[in-house]
């Protein structure tokens, strides 16, 4: 007798295999963590929780990475906004004191 584990991964990878190829014919790209690679404004809202009227002012002030197709509709690439959610990362305090450390060390000037 089979493992009742081993009976559901199996019928589990059938099914992400037929998800796959529904997906592959439709079209559509999911990255792991289920999102679209290409979002418009109403799956980028949701993904960033944010409001629509913050991603417009955004998109108007060239602060976000975005397409226009068409004139009006706009998409993001969900690698491009994820790097441009992290790009400003806040040092700890704990690498702050090492990078004043290690400036006064290399300082010419001793105290």
């Amino acid at each position: 007798m089979e493992n009742s584990f081993e009976i559901i991964v199996e019928k589990l990878t059938v099914v992400e295999k037929r998800l796959a190829s529904i997906e592959y014919k439709l079209g559509v790209k999911y990255n792991d963590d289920g999102y679209k690679e290409i979002m418009n404004v109403k799956q980028l809202c949701d993904y960033l929780e944010l409001s629509i009227s913050h991603i417009y002012k955004l998109t108007s002030n060239q602060e976000i990475p975005h397409y226009k197709r068409g004139g009006k509709k706009l998409y993001f690439n969900k690698y491009e906004i994820d790097k441009w959610v992290l790009k400003n990362r806040v040092d700890t305090n704990e690498e702050i004191e090492t990078m004043a450390a290690n400036y006064i060390m290399k300082s010419k000037f001793k105290f």
